[in-house]
């Protein structure tokens, strides 16, 4: 099951069937419920899919209801049946979570070999088998666990460390590549947690200032990038003056000004669609008024390309373009730099345009980050309307879709989606007393006997906690295995005096 999960959702939940009809094949049911007595977490974990169940009583929609119960049946089943069973040893944990690693591994390359091979024409494209979201949380979780196996020895052989160390680089070249901003804050911020903790703990000065130092300077050289990108975002590569006629002559068009730019250069300046009109069909078989790969409007996409490049928009502009970078605006490129600068580059560039076009149209149509601000904001209104029993478990959608109606959502009806909240989800889904039930479940087992807790599981808790502010995480089918496996695995499967005896 490890495995499977970032290769096959199928595979991953004929693996959980097949655990749990062992577990029921297996007996003993009295000393389980022992278990469950011993350790009430388990049962206050479950309370997640319980409210879910209870909520149907406010819910009109059944049929989504049912699905959405069918997806998070794993926050039912793999807490019960991980957390009653045989407490693992310290080396076949490892075992599982190196399987975990070597199917994530497995995953990041096939996706990489689809890059270049030219199969992938979008960076969510090249994680094949789950969302890039979701398989940078995976990946993410790779990255600290061989970190873990390094640093105390559990990898005692050269050859094995620097494979170790040769994977974690390809993993975060691979989170790179899928562009998961999610994923790259998760790992930032873990890694802040976790050089504070071992500057704190550690009884050697020298490990204690170095994790300091490093908890100081990450986070200031991440500061120093962004503003390095915002910087360089709004830096012009040319002069920016409205010119009156083309080199032909031609009276440039008049086009609104809308204030949105590439690379610093202004969009509608410059714009003569006549020429365009006759000097695109001579570089490119497309049509103007045609759409490029990615679906896009050629024309519009030829503009930002050209105004990153810092051309006028006429034919003597078409005619400084280079054969690639005809190819690139074919392809759907609406700047010249996303074909030569790294993909998380990319992203932070998209993130800035993203917020600078919001700011000064309101337009987010398509824009994956500004999109979430109008989701969180009518999701707020959500609550406020349903602020004590929420809408129910299977209307959540439902109720989105009539207040997008309701107030004419300037959005495109393909962009109408949810919160991309987990706990904004849980709030408008069960009112104040579920989202409060679901806030404690998700957060009691976890603190609880905090001390005890084991590298793996306040490692992973981090991760998914930092992704439940950001996206629905539970409310797919590989985001809720995720989340009810690594939680119950990292949690329940091993006790404190067994990793004691064991080494962890």
């Amino acid at each position: 099951m490890a495995f499977f999960m970032p290769l096959s959702i199928f595979m991953t939940n004929a693996s959980m069937i097949m655990i749990a009809v062992n577990w029921m094949l297996e007996g003993k049911y009295k000393q389980k419920w022992e278990r469950i007595k011993g350790n009430w977490s388990i049962l206050v974990f479950c309370t997640i899919y319980i409210v879910h169940l209870v909520w149907l009583a406010n819910t009109s929609n059944f049929a989504y209801a049912a699905n959405d119960l069918r997806v998070k049946l794993p926050l039912l089943v793999l807490p019960i049946v991980m957390g009653t069973s045989d407490f693992l040893s310290a080396k076949r944990l490892n075992q599982i979570l190196l399987a975990f690693v070597s199917g994530v591994f497995v995953s990041s390359c096939i996706g990489m070999s689809a890059r270049w091979l030219g199969f992938g024409d979008n960076f969510r494209d090249l994680a094949l088998f789950v969302s890039n979201i979701r398989l940078s949380l995976m990946a993410c979780l790779s990255i600290f666990i061989l970190v873990y196996f390094v640093a105390k020895g559990i990898f005692f052989r050269r050859w094995v460390i620097a494979v170790a160390v040769l994977i974690i680089l390809q993993m975060l070249f691979f989170m790179s590549l899928i562009q998961s901003i999610t994923g790259y804050v998760c790992l930032f911020v873990t890694l802040m947690a976790v050089l504070i903790y071992v500057s704190v703990r550690s009884k050697r000065k020298l490990y204690s200032r170095i994790c300091l130092s490093l908890a100081i300077v990450v986070p200031l050289a991440i500061i120093g990038l962004l503003a390095y990108c915002i910087h360089d975002f709004y830096e012009p590569t040319c002069e920016n003056v409205q010119l009156e006629k083309t080199a032909r002559g031609i009276q440039y068009d008049e086009v609104m000004q809308d204030g949105t730019i590439e690379n610093g250069n202004v969009v509608c300046m410059n714009i003569s669609r006549q020429e365009l009109e006759q000097a695109w069909p001579e570089r490119s078989k497309i049509p103007i008024d045609s759409l490029d790969h990615r679906g896009q409007y050629i024309y519009y996409t030829l503009l930002r390309y050209m105004t990153s490049l810092g051309l006028t928009k006429d034919a003597e502009g078409v005619a400084e373009l280079s054969q690639n970078d005809i190819k690139n605006i074919e392809s759907g490129e609406t700047n010249y730099r996303f074909v030569r600068n790294g993909g998380l580059l990319n992203r932070i560039y998209v993130i800035i345009w993203e917020f600078d076009v919001y700011r000064k149209t309101g337009d987010c149509n398509g824009h994956s980050v500004t999109q979430r601000v109008e989701f969180l904001r009518y999701g707020l209104k959500l609550i406020g309307r349903n602020f004590f029993l929420g809408t129910g478990e299977g209307d959540v959608n439902d109720e989105y879709q009539a207040l997008y109606e309701e107030e004419n959502f300037p959005l495109m009806r393909e962009y109408w989606h949810r919160a991309h909240n987990q706990f904004v989800t849980f709030f408008i889904a069960f009112g104040v007393f579920g989202f409060l039930i679901c806030v404690f479940a998700w957060f009691y087992p976890a603190l609880s006997g905090f001390r005890s807790r084991n590298y793996y599981f306040l490692i992973f808790f981090l991760i998914a906690t930092i992704s439940m502010f950001s996206d629905d995480t539970l409310e797919t089918s590989t985001g809720a295995v995720f989340v009810a496996y690594f939680y119950s695995l990292l949690r329940w499967t091993t006790d404190e005096k067994q990793r004691i005896n064991d080494g962890q």
